[in-house]
This record gives structure tokens, sequence and C-alpha cells, in this order.
């Protein structure tokens, strides 16, 4: 990109901010003219003040409440995933990431003969689960154990910092393993857990879920991280008869949760910052705003200027990049790409409601707005639209020359892994699923550039 940075004067102690000026109309793709000068459209790359910050995100769900309550994961019932096992990403920074799953299953409304009066010694019990999710080493097993909870659990909404208590011996199998890589695991439970539990087993409905704790899944010194479809997890109970048929009775996933923590982490490369799910790590994001802001003599927008000038708004976009290339992959090692991401902004007192400037209300106790997205800009970027970012600038630039705040005072962007990108705007305001993954977001001029908001404006 051919550019020079020019200062942007803040008077009043405001932060000095850096601006961009695209001389050629090819290097923004926005078909401007050169120059700020003779009326033709210019953009300006203006650069925030850029922090780390983190947010735990919620991992936990229940499926019997999730059309009405959190709305925001209803949408995402189907897709909602827990994760299980420890990954040591390559990439500095990530530090070793593990996770905890828990489960829990509804109560099935009746059983099959054959199970109801078969001998509890007879029956056998297992855990299946549909792998969606695989961040780490793909070869070989994963030894892993399952523990019974100790009392009912409120995944509902739980965040990944929480934790629920589990009995200490685990009441898998000695030596039950999965592979990382097959579609649908299975996971063998002990006898002794099938008779010393076959009365609360067949139990129905409800009496079943207030004597049944649900689950937890570890996987200890494992090379991954595997995640597991919440809508088709199973509790199975299976009987043969002496003629060999086989009968089973399934009982589904109820509620499920992701506990993460992040151990032995170093800092990211140089002229990086690190964005991670699961641990909540994001960048918060501040634009500067001045008594007068100007370039080349010239005011941004409405903000006064001494010559008189102004500069109408044309276009905006708020971008921040991830450098995919930066992500070194070793063989073997599988680390897809995130999906989406999520720009959550905190407004100012007395600024415009978040639907007036394009934007959706997360929190009006807490002032939040979610700002909708492009979809297909995923994973390359979270990009704001410019139906949403032009208003936000307009409007901030506005209430800076009448002596108030901005619209938005910070921005916060995470990772919000999904199941694809062909899903509309609207999506993007929804939190991701469960997820370990990092990103790299260049905060230096080096391509794909640091975040950035990108103004194009005309003068006159």
């Amino acid at each position: 990109m051919r550019s020079s940075w020019l200062p942007a004067l803040l008077v009043g102690g405001a932060l000095l901010v850096s601006l961009t000026a695209c001389s050629d109309s090819s290097d923004v793709g926005l078909g401007v003219g050169s120059g700020l000068q003779g009326g033709n459209p210019s953009t300006l790359d203006v650069t925030p003040d850029v922090r780390d910050t983190t947010v735990a995100p919620i991992t936990g769900i229940t499926r019997d409440s999730a059309q009405g309550r959190p709305p925001a994961q209803s949408q995402n019932q189907n897709a909602w995933r827990f994760l299980v096992g420890s990954v040591n990403d390559p990439r500095s920074g990530t530090g070793v990431v593990t996770a905890n799953g828990y489960v829990d299953f509804a109560g099935r409304d009746d059983f099959p003969s054959e199970i109801t009066s078969a001998d509890p010694s007879s029956l056998t019990a297992e855990l299946r689960l549909t792998t969606d999710y695989l961040h780490g080493y793909s070869s070989g097993t994963m030894d892993v154990e399952v523990y019974d909870l100790t009392s009912e659990a409120d995944m509902d909404s739980a965040r990944a910092t929480a934790s629920f208590d589990a009995a200490p011996s685990p009441v898998s199998v000695n030596g039950a393993q999965i592979n990382p890589s097959d579609s649908l695991v299975t996971i063998q439970l002990k006898a002794s857990w099938i008779t010393g539990n076959i009365g609360t087993l067949l139990r129905t409905g409800s009496d079943f879920e207030e004597a049944f704790s649900g689950f937890k899944i570890v996987a200890p010194n494992s090379e991954a991280v595997v995640g597991f479809s919440s809508s088709t997890a199973a509790l199975r109970l299976r009987t043969v008869s002496s003629s060999n048929d086989t009968t089973t009775a399934d009982y589904p996933s109820l509620k499920t949760f992701t506990h993460i923590e992040r151990t032995s982490a170093s800092d990211p490369p140089d002229d990086y910052r690190l964005m991670q799910g699961g641990i909540g790590k994001g960048l918060a994001m501040e634009w500067a705003y001045g008594e007068k802001e100007f370039v080349n003599e010239t005011e941004i927008d409405s903000l006064p200027a001494d010559s008189g000038r102004t500069l109408p708004l044309n276009r905006a976009e708020i971008f921040v990049p991830n450098d995919t290339s930066a992500l070194e992959t070793p063989s073997g090692f599988e680390r897809p790409q995130p999906q989406g991401y999520r720009i959550i902004a905190t407004r100012s007192s007395g600024a415009p409601s978040c639907p007036v400037v394009g934007s959706v209300t997360l929190s009006d106790a807490n002032e939040a707005c979610v700002l909708p997205l492009v979809p297909s800009a995923a994973p390359a970027s979270a990009l704001v639209p410019d139906d949403v970012a032009r208003p936000t600038f307009r409007q901030s630039f506005q209430r800076v020359r009448d002596d108030q705040s901005p619209v938005f005072t910070t921005f916060r962007v995470h990772i919000a892994d999904r199941e694809n990108t062909a899903v509309n705007e609207a999506a993007t305001v929804r939190p991701g699923l469960p997820t370990t993954l990092p990103v790299l977001v260049p905060v230096d001029g080096t391509e794909p550039g640091p975040p950035r908001a990108t103004l194009t404006v005309t003068p006159l």
C-alpha cells in the first residue's frame, strides 16, 4: 500500500491517533481518488488504541430452555458442543489449554420391557458422543475418564471459568480410550456403576432428572481438544437376550458445559496481539476524538475546523484482521480457522440507542451493543459494514463537536466460532460455540495491517 502516516491533532489532552491517507484507489478497493483536494473522495485508515481484554465466554447450555432462555444461545442449540482434552498449540503465546466436559441427560418416557426385566448384571452402559471439533494432534488415541457429579449442576449460561464437583473415582472402565478422528466415539461405564444406580436409571422423566446429576469427562495427558455435539450426546443402556437379540434405551442430552483453563502461557510474537477462544482473550479498541481533528488542515466530517471546510463521510468500515499466515501448523496438527467473531461496543452515557446506529442491544444495564459483521469476511477478519460503521462515526463526530462523548467508548472483539460463514448478518451478533482456537492480530503496518476504521470522505 502506498501511504503516508499523518498525525491527527487532538486538542484537550486526547490521545494521538494515526491516519493513513491512501492516494491510490486500488489500495482500498473503494474507488477513491487521490488526495484531500478538488472534491475527490479519499480514504483514511484510522487506527485505534488497542489493548488486551479477557471475558470468560458462556460455554454451558440447557436444551429444554434453549428456545426461551438464554436467547443468545437458542439459535445455536442444535450446533452447541462441549469440549474435552488438552492442547499445547505450537504458536507462542497460546499456552496449554485444558478443557473438561460436563453432560447431563434427560429422563425417558418409558423403557422396553427387555430393559426393565433384565438382570442388572446383564446390562451394559456407555456414552455415545458425536465428534464435531478437533484442535491438536489427530493421530493416536486419547485416554478418557468419566466421573459422577456429586450434585445438580446449573450449566445453563455458565461461563468457562465455572466448575462443578465430581466424585473422586472414575465410573468409566479402566483404560477407556477414544480416537479423536472418529466421527462417533463410545465410552464404556463400569458394571458396578450400573448395578449401583439401577434404581435411578429406571426412573422416567423428571424423576430421573432429579436423581441423576450428570457426568464430568476428562482426558488426562491428551494432545488434542475434541468437541462433542450436545444435541446428539446420549447415555445408552443395552441388553442382549439369550437368542442374541439386542435391546437398547437411550437417554438424550439435557445440558452440557465446558470448563476451560490455560497454563504456561508466554507472550505472542512481536508485532501481534493474541485472541484466544475458550479463555475469552480478546481485544479492546478505542478511537480517540478531540475538539478538533485535522487531516492536511481539513476537518473530518462535521468537526469544527479553522479552514471552514468539511469532509462529508461517504463510507466507513471497521476492520480487525486475522493473519492466518502467522500460525504455523506442524504435520498431523489440526487447527481449524474460527468461523466468526463478535464485537461488543460500550455506549457512552446519553448516546443514541443501539438500533439507531444499526447495532443490536445486548444489555441496557451495561450500555452494551453488539455490532453486526459481514459473515463472508470470516475467518480472515472481523468486518463491521458501512451501514453500521458510518452512522456510528458520523454521530460520534457530531457528538464530539457538541462537547459530548462519542457514541461508543470501547469496542471489544472476541472469537465467536460458528457452524459456517454462510449465515445472514444478523447471526453474527450471537455468541460463538465453545472453542480453543487462537487468532493473531497484527498491530503494525505490515499486511494485512493493524485493526482500523476505514473512512471514505469527500472535501467540499
